[in-house]
């Protein structure tokens, strides 16, 4: 039980951690006047395609993981 909720713990702190700094790095990207916009536009885009292909992943993966059935038989 506390491996569980130390696990829990750690994940939303990463989860937290990560949105804080990407939420950041996209306020700098936006607000830097010397950035040329199309590297403005190519970072942007990059940011949000890694979101939303990790989303993806944990999705899928959260569904395989509920339809997985295990007979717990000892051999």
């Amino acid at each position: 039980m506390l491996k569980k909720i130390g696990v829990a713990l750690l994940l939303i702190s990463l989860i937290f951690l990560i949105g804080s700094g990407l939420y950041h790095l996209m306020i700098a990207i936006i607000n830097d006047p010397g950035l040329p916009l199309l590297i403005r536009f190519a970072l942007a885009g990059l940011l949000i395609g890694l979101l939303v292909l990790l989303i993806a992943l944990i999705k899928e993966r959260w569904e395989d993981k509920k339809n997985e059935k295990f007979d717990h038989r000892e051999y």
